[in-house]
């Protein structure tokens, strides 16, 4: 946080906050002390809850009570975090509830009286009764050690190249082509990736024909480490565009789908889009062995432009191992353009 415009020295922001910490203190002893009581740490009508109360509430680290005075303990060595007495903010103690002593950068500012903010040492080395001095540290607990979910955001546009993503048949027969999956520019279904990027590459199942029957293909992502961001405070969404056009008859209608995992692709959970999926994935038994996309819940039939998606990643798959794929499937009767994807983001909120 940031007050005013300008930054000070946090040596000089510390001198001026043990100066308003002394009348602080003067104050709650004052509060306390005896008239004509000379001692600033001794104060009369002693309880040992009073004492300890007005001891911490200065700042020091208890007291005692001897008759009816009571006795501050004095500061203990080192108290201030500062073993090199540089007054440096960032070695000042945690304290911090359940918080470890990693630290981010320490921003200080000081706001005068008449608005403006200084650099460097206060006007004649001494702040003046108006000012207002305040000392912002950033503590890292120990789920932020780390990147932070809010760094976790991520584009491919694939116009240089893969970037990490792989391609691979599932549950297959042992022999035989089964993943159409392909980075380029296509020549058929859209014609064109998505965008108008010189260099315009995207994932087809087809780039200049029509897939294959029998396709078991999923197009997945890098593993990437969303732990930072397994919490409701964030929201963390998958977000791509995508053009479509799958074949479509009584008995057979080839699809895709979208699966995402928490154990580096261990397991797979399939989520829908905002928009719901379009349909039941329904497939002939003409193909050998299984087909993974058979009877279950995706995109159907045609999309006919390109259209952007988001799917909502759940809490539970937002972990040191998080993954996502793109499932297509065909059977052995007509086939179509297939599934083109493009510009995918996971974007965090």
């Amino acid at each position: 946080m940031t007050i005013g415009s300008r930054k000070l020295p946090v040596s000089t922001t510390m001198l001026a906050g043990l100066g308003g910490l002394t009348l602080a203190l003067t104050a709650v002893y004052g509060a306390c002390a005896n008239e004509g009581d000379d001692d600033p740490d001794v104060i009369s009508g002693c309880t040992l809850e009073s004492c300890m109360s007005s001891c911490l509430a200065g700042g020091l680290p208890g007291g005692h009570c001897e008759g009816d005075l009571c006795l501050c303990d004095p500061p203990l060595p080192d108290a201030d975090g500062d073993a090199d007495g540089d007054g440096d903010a960032e070695d000042l103690p945690d304290e911090t509830p359940d918080r470890t002593d990693v630290r981010e950068d320490v921003v200080v500012d000081v706001e005068v009286a008449d608005g403006e903010t200084t650099d460097g040492e206060p006007p004649d080395g001494e702040t003046t009764d108006g000012d207002v001095v305040e000392v912002v540290e950033d503590f890292v607990g120990p789920e932020d050690v780390g990147p932070r979910c809010t760094e976790l955001a991520a584009a491919w546009t694939f116009n240089s190249g893969a970037s990490g993503w792989t391609h691979e048949a599932v549950l297959a027969p042992p022999s035989g082509s089964f993943d159409p999956w392909e980075l380029g520019t296509p020549t058929t279904g859209p014609e064109a990736c998505h965008g108008s990027a010189a260099t315009n590459l995207c994932w087809a199942t087809g780039l200049d024909a029509a897939y294959p029957s029998c396709q078991r293909g999923a197009l997945r992502s890098p593993t990437r480490n969303l732990a930072p961001c397994a919490s409701s405070s964030y929201t963390v969404d998958l977000v791509f565009w995508h053009w479509y056009d799958f074949a479509a008859a009584a008995g057979s209608l080839d699809g895709a789908l979208v699966e995402l995992s928490g154990d580096d692709g261990a397991t797979w959970t399939a989520i829908a889009p905002a928009g719901g999926w379009d349909g039941a994935i329904d497939m002939d038994s003409g193909c050998d062995g299984t087909l993974y996309t058979d009877g279950r819940d995706g995109f159907l039939r045609t999309s006919g432009r390109w259209v952007q998606e988001t799917i909502r990643v759940p809490l539970e798959l937002r972990t040191e191992e998080s993954a996502f794929r793109f499932v297509f499937g065909s059977d052995s009767a007509t086939q179509a353009a297939g599934w083109f994807v493009d510009d995918v983001a996971l974007v965090v909120r």
